[in-house]
C-alpha cells in the first residue's frame, strides 16, 4: 500500500487509466463482435460495463477527495 499522499494519487491515477483502457478495449470487441453474440453474452457484457462503470466512479472519487485532502 503507497504511503504518502502523492504514492496513493499515483496509484489512483493508474488504476483509473487501466480500468479506461479496458472499457476502449471492450468497446471495440463489442463493435467487432456483438453480432455474433447470444443473449446471455450481451447481458454479460452489460453487467461488466455496469460494474467497470462504477469502479471508474468510486476511483475517481477517491482520487477527488485525495487532492482536495492534499490541497489541489
Amino acid at each position: 500500500m503507497p504511503r504518502t499522499l502523492q504514492e496513493q494519487l499515483d496509484q489512483l491515477e493508474r488504476d483509473i487509466k487501466l480500468y479506461m483502457e479496458f472499457d476502449r478495449a471492450e468497446k471495440d470487441r463489442f463493435n467487432r463482435e456483438s453480432y455474433l453474440w447470444t443473449a446471455e453474452d450481451r447481458i454479460e457484457w452489460q453487467e461488466i460495463q455496469s460494474d467497470n462503470a462504477e469502479r471508474l466512479r468510486e476511483l475517481r472519487e477517491q482520487r477527488d477527495a485525495l487532492r482536495s485532502q492534499m490541497g489541489l
